[in-house]
């Protein structure tokens, strides 16, 4: 009886926990993290020229690089969104005016780190259960700066004196105006956005002269640390609790920004956004909560109705949106300034590498357009979480989806150009349930006595003028959704469903390795050529197991950008590298080592057993002078080397300047498609595109690296699996080394989780179901093995074709999401390629053969048909 009463005690108690833990804050740092502070601490991780890009690619990115670690596979997207936000979320950080050895010069903005933690604890999650492998330093500190919200006001040695960092960096910057960045790329440079040491020493060695006489009266206030203050009135409902309260946010010792920097924003296609938000709105529809005001709040500092304290709030709006417009219209109605507003810019308008965004205005609002913009995403995406199907959704996939063109799989309309129509659009959004949870969220974050409440007369009713607040600042935001004007200024809005293409679209995986011209007239030349490879690097399906690419000398071929996973970072340090021009270029040398690797890379497939590759594709960037006769002879001989022993490998060429594109026809296959004029192009935007385009639809690989083993192996082991978007299709070919002694060849596909169409030629690269040219089959159901038999006949001579292999993918379907943790999207459809009866010689399949070995067989096979 005992042990029964014990049980149940202690399951009460444990119940009691569990809900006080889940709808307050009593788990939330109050302090700021060891392992967020350190990002701050360190000079080389808060630097501010050396960051990690701030963009939607690098989020993904890292994202990508969590779900695939071996800890987090095992894990659902609900556990993996939560345990990120509560490991590298945290709102509220700025720079501080202390100078101390032992101290990091960082502070904490009440009014953010207040309403953070009641976001905090509507969310689920801890963040111990971080593998803390799975990031690098770098990686970590860059997703806090990514997630965490705040404004940094302190003003920036560039706004001080932009003319002496040009001469010490060497920039040329207008004289006419302040900027609001000095551009460092590929500069290094011991400024950093908090070392208010040195600031401060520039500050004093230098006389201001950018204000007039009253504003440096002002400035000067604020830079003494005079803070406006209001004591509470001895009315005041309880008064033993009097206490300062400023009406203005945290001041600095030194002077404060024009154009303020914003973190915690992403730069995306489709406008500035808060990324937290967004996550947290996700999180919050993967387990929505509502709980009790008097609940959620704990101790009440301020005498509220029980008809208020029984109001509830929905974490999937309490974290969103709602949050943003109750502490705006909190903080700013009664000091007559503006809700809503501004926008920025980056320091990279071109969004190769974009690190900071500065705000239009000194005095933004707590709902700025990039708040605005996170807050809706969020929303949206919470509020349609629960129809989609969680258990296969990845979070890396959600993000990439929705802030494209496509949109979010089996649900198109849902994409971030088409945010302010489905925020607007009452059967998306209910927005009378949006002020009701905005009021609620107003009266909890007004309780927490934030810095900056307004001290409202004892005659009037709280609740009454908090509801005022939110209407106005409603209507505010209402008012700036309608502006298309400023809109535009954001981003290119659009509506309704995306028009998906007629025919599939090529998406095979490519290894792209982009030769840069050193042989140019100057260093803007070699500028370009890096600005046209961010935008190739962005372009590119850059990941894990998809694509890659590097950036080669154009003297030997070495690598002077190595391949990354994180498509954001390989841009950002391509357009930052410093590359030095020479007075020459030597591209055969390029070709003969790019030989030897490939060489190389042969060995490592056979030793590991690999059965499928990414196809090679060099694109040689041509921008300086034309070559010399030599030049072309030597390139010539090599090209014809590589042709042999690597037939699989594809040359582009992207000319701009004086150097023609005649001289390189005879080294591609379809010159009207293989080499891109540049000078024809807007923008090196546009000719990445065309040209990701063209790598796009060049084929990958199929082999079998065991073709001429005398040991029996077990055949169908060696399988290649390949995951198709519904809408795309995929190109491959396998080659003749791998199959040319094959007498009974079966080529098979399984199709799973969708409906696919496999389509093979001898003739048409790529085969087209539509070509009498081309062989084609489908699926019927899930799971369906589509085989060729005796396709095509052996091949007994080293100058036949490859048998060229297109898989395409259905347009959307309704059948069962792809479980796979390798499919990028839980629409794909998986194929996975076996064989029977493949076999080829060792000779044969080393590498190309020679003429000899060639001209032997087709001699032996054809004297076996004259005696047989």
């Amino acid at each position: 009886m005992f042990y029964l009463k014990t049980v149940l005690v202690f399951f009460l108690v444990s119940v009691n926990q569990i809900s006080s833990n889940t709808f307050t804050s009593s788990d939330y740092p109050k302090n700021i993290p060891p392992r967020i502070s350190e990002c701050y601490a360190d000079q080389r991780l808060n630097d501010r020229y050396l960051r990690h890009p701030i963009s939607i690619h690098g989020l993904i990115s890292l994202l990508n690089k969590i779900e695939n670690h071996d800890t987090v596979k095992l894990w659902d997207t609900t556990r993996l969104i939560s345990t990120v936000l509560k490991r590298f979320r945290y709102d509220g950080i700025e720079d501080s005016e202390s100078q101390s050895a032992y101290t990091t010069p960082i502070q904490k903005n009440l009014p953010e780190t207040d309403k953070y933690s009641l976001i905090w604890s509507l969310l689920p999650g801890t963040a111990a259960d971080f593998p803390e492998d799975a990031l690098t330093p770098d990686e970590k500190c860059a997703l806090h700066f990514m997630l965490s919200y705040s404004v940094n006001g302190t003003m920036r040695a560039e706004e001080r004196f932009p003319r002496q960092l040009a001469r010490e960096r060497s920039l040329d910057l207008n004289e006419e105006d302040l900027p609001l960045f000095v551009d460092a790329s590929g500069i290094s440079t011991n400024y950093t956005q908090n070392d208010t040491e040195e600031n401060k020493k520039i500050y004093e060695d230098n006389v201001l002269v950018h204000q007039d006489a009253a504003e440096t009266d002002e400035a000067n206030e604020v830079s003494e640390g005079v803070a406006i203050e209001t004591v509470l009135n001895e009315e005041e409902e309880d008064p033993g609790k009097s206490r300062k309260r400023r009406a203005l946010p945290i001041n600095y010792a030194l002077p404060i920004s024009k154009s303020p920097l914003q973190r915690g924003v992403i730069y995306t296609p489709y406008g500035t956004v808060a990324a937290g938000p967004v996550l947290s709105g996700i999180a919050a529809g993967l387990e929505p909560q509502t709980v009790r005001l008097r609940d959620w709040m704990g101790s009440v500092y301020y005498n509220w109705s029980d008809t208020v304290l029984d109001r509830s709030i929905n974490n999937i709006w309490g974290t969103t949106i709602a949050s943003d417009i109750a502490q705006s219209g909190l903080l700013r109605i009664h000091l007559s300034h503006t809700t809503v507003g501004p926008s920025g810019s980056w320091n990279d308008s071109l969004g190769i590498c974009p690190r900071e965004f500065a705000l239009h205005n000194e005095d933004p609002s707590y709902l700025t357009n990039a708040e605005i913009y996170g807050g809706i995403d969020g929303l949206l995406l919470g509020l349609k979480m629960r129809d989609w199907d969680k258990e296969y959704l990845k979070l890396s996939d959600l993000l990439s989806s929705y802030y494209s063109e496509t949109g979010v799989a089996k649900d198109r309309s849902y994409r971030a150009c088409n945010r302010i129509s489905n925020f607007l659009d009452p059967n998306k959004v209910n927005h009378n349930i949006l002020k009701e949870e905005a009021l609620t969220f107003l009266v909890a974050y007004y309780d927490k006595d934030t810095e900056g409440n307004p001290v409202f007369k004892p005659s009037l009713d709280k609740f009454v003028k908090a509801k005022q607040f939110i209407d106005t600042t409603y209507n505010d935001l209402t008012k700036l959704l309608n502006n298309k004007e400023i809109i535009r200024d954001d981003f290119v809005p659009c509506t309704g469903l995306p028009t998906l293409p007629t025919t599939e679209i090529p998406r095979t995986d490519t290894d792209l390795l982009f030769v840069i011209d050193q042989f140019t007239f100057s260093n803007e030349e070699v500028q370009r050529q890096t600005e046209l490879a961010g935008f190739l690097a962005l372009d590119l399906n850059i990941g894990i197991t998809t694509s890659q690419m590097e950036v080669l000398s154009s003297l030997d071929g070495s690598v002077i950008v190595p391949q990354s996973a994180n498509k954001a970072q390989l841009a950002c340090s391509i357009r930052n590298t410093v590359i030095s021009i020479h007075n020459q270029r030597k591209l055969h040398n390029v070709l003969a080592t790019l030989r030897t690797r490939f060489d190389r890379d042969k060995i490592e497939e056979r030793n590991n057993k690999t059965s499928g590759a990414n196809g090679k594709t060099v694109l040689f960037s041509l921008s300086g002078r034309s070559p010399s006769t030599q030049e072309i002879e030597d390139f010539t001989k090599e090209y014809e080397l590589l042709k042999n022993e690597h037939p699989d490998v594809r040359l582009l060429f992207a000319v701009a300047g004086t150097v023609s594109s005649e001289i390189y026809k005879s080294f591609v296959q379809e010159p009207e498609k293989d080499i891109f004029k540049l000078n024809l192009f807007t923008t090196y935007k546009e000719a990445a595109s065309i040209i990701g385009d063209r790598a796009r639809s060049l084929s990958a690989k199929l082999f079998y690296p065991e073709c001429y083993s005398d040991v029996a192996l077990d055949e169908a082991s060696f399988a290649h699996t390949i995951y198709v978007t519904p809408g795309t299709q995929k190109f491959y070919k396998i080659m003749p080394s791998t199959m040319h002694l094959s007498q009974n060849l079966k080529i098979k596909f399984t199709i799973l989780h969708g409906n696919a169409e496999v389509c093979l030629s001898r003739i048409q690269e790529p085969p087209v179901s539509s070509s009498a040219l081309s062989v084609c089959q489908k699926n019927v159901n899930g799971g369906d093995i589509i085989e060729f038999t005796n396709y095509p006949a052996p091949c007994m001579s080293g100058s036949c074709s490859p048998i060229y292999v297109a898989i395409k993918a259905a347009q959307e379907t309704d059948s069962e999401s792809c479980p796979d943790p390798q499919c990028d999207s839980p629409d794909q459809v998986k194929v996975v390629w076996t064989h029977e009866g493949m076999v080829c010689s060792k000779d044969f399949r080393s590498g190309a053969p020679t003429q000899l070995v060639s001209h032997v067989i087709l001699l032996v096979f054809t004297l076996l048909l004259i005696i047989f």
